[in-house]
């Protein structure tokens, strides 16, 4: 008779462990997807961002290294007889060129970056307090996603005196990455820019000048 009380309360024992135990696993996952998740996703998306700027800064960087006189030949300026500035015309295929290749380098060194390098993460920034942010050991994440990047040649001028005119050039890239490991499927998308010809030029020197003040 002792022998079955004592099987029957180390059975009862036994239960109730192993529901604390499944309770407390129960609220640990509870308080995972109401807090930490969204902080790991966060987190996650703002270290995919810096590792994409980084593969588009080195992918920008490597193009222009490898064709460093592209630049000069994305636009033509004519000029008439009197020195005198008459059209700027740009050069389509160097243009869609620049375009075609940079996009296709940033796609591939973000690729690159996220599959084989993925991202670590400090294990203070899942808390969301300021004060234990990038503290902590690092965390590896393997990340599984699909960048797409597009690009585009802007052209402004400003004025830099009588008779000069700065000549910008300006390349701006813009991706799109949809992120489905591991955080929920998201598409984290950002745009940057990059000056990558300056030109001043220089018209007639006009034979008055004048500035207007409002006051």
């Amino acid at each position: 008779m002792r022998t079955k009380k004592k099987c029957s309360k180390a059975m009862r024992y036994f239960k109730r462990t192993v529901f604390c135990t499944l309770l407390l696993f129960l609220a640990l996952i509870i308080f995972f997807e109401l807090t930490v998740r969204d902080r790991l996703e966060l987190a996650i998306i703002a270290e995919i961002k810096t590792v994409s700027h980084t593969a588009i800064n080195n992918a920008v960087e490597d193009y222009l290294n490898t064709n460093s006189g592209i630049c000069e030949n994305l636009m033509h300026i004519d000029v008439a007889d009197n020195k005198q500035i008459t059209s700027i015309r740009e050069d389509m295929y160097n243009v869609n060129s620049l375009k075609t290749q940079v996009k296709n380098i940033s796609q591939q060194y973000i690729d690159d970056m996220m599959r084989v390098d993925g991202i670590d993460v400090k294990l203070g920034n899942f808390s969301g307090l300021t004060i234990l942010s990038d503290l902590g050991p690092y965390i590896h994440f393997n990340i599984e996603s699909t960048p797409t990047v597009s690009c585009e040649i802007l052209s402004s001028f400003e004025s830099a005196g009588v008779n000069q005119t700065l000549h910008h050039i300006t390349l701006e890239v813009y991706v799109d990455i949809y992120v489905g490991n591991p955080i929920r499927i998201e598409s984290v998308s950002f745009k940057t820019k990059y000056e990558i010809s300056q030109t001043v030029l220089v018209g007639v020197v006009p034979s008055t000048y004048g500035m207007i003040s409002r006051y």
